[in-house]
């Protein structure tokens, strides 16, 4: 099975060393979708508030303000700021998890000794990298993989282990289609020289 022509992943495979790089892709599925309109209000709704905690501050700094609306302003202010700062935390959290769905590309090195899937957002390691040892996976396996958030199954790879229970490493969805993960299983099966299981999953490249 070749590699898919609209494919931009990167794979370099020598003797003794195969190295995967599968770039960013901004493929949003229902889930991103509902968590991109969410992230546009909450950011929205941020910049109303500073702008009225702006306009709150001014008004109470004015020597010309009466004495009552200024107590009424600082009462405001009082929920005004918690919720700002609170709704900026949450606006902040959302946007960085979108940019590491969206922007973060994932490493994958193989050699002889370790196993290495990393993933890396504008340069930066983004978590901590899963290390495995090479001599250690046994199998290399493609499923359908029936996620609870989602209707439709992803298919998943997997690196079955002597010791542990399958480790599932890469999806369909935001990185990768499925006719991607058939042809990397395929690579990585062939590289490590160990088998390639599917469940039920045609492999014809047709």
């Amino acid at each position: 099975m070749r590699q898919p022509s609209s494919s931009k992943i990167q794979l370099t495979s020598k003797a003794d060393r195969l190295q995967v790089t599968i770039p960013a892709r901004f493929r949003p599925d229902r889930i991103a979708t509902h968590q991109l309109g969410l992230a546009g209000g909450v950011d929205l709704l941020v910049l109303v508030l500073i702008v009225l905690t702006i306009y709150m501050s001014i008004k109470l700094t004015n020597p010309s303000t009466e004495a009552g609306v200024k107590i009424g302003l600082g009462v405001a202010l009082m929920f005004v700021l918690p919720s700002t700062f609170f709704l900026l935390k949450t606006g902040l959290h959302l946007s960085f998890d979108l940019a590491d769905k969206f922007l973060s590309t994932t490493l994958v090195t193989i050699d002889r000794h370790q196993f290495t899937l990393s993933e890396h957002l504008y340069g930066l390691d983004r978590g901590r990298p899963k290390h495995l040892k090479t001599k250690e996976i046994s199998q290399v396996i493609v499923d359908n993989y029936q996620h609870p958030d989602l209707e439709v199954p992803k298919v998943s790879l997997l690196l079955e282990l002597r010791q542990i229970d399958p480790i599932r490493i890469l999806s369909t969805g935001q990185d990768l289609t499925e006719r991607e993960i058939k042809w990397l299983a395929i690579e990585l099966s062939n590289w490590l020289g160990v088998n390639l299981i599917t469940e039920e999953i045609d492999l014809d490249d047709r």
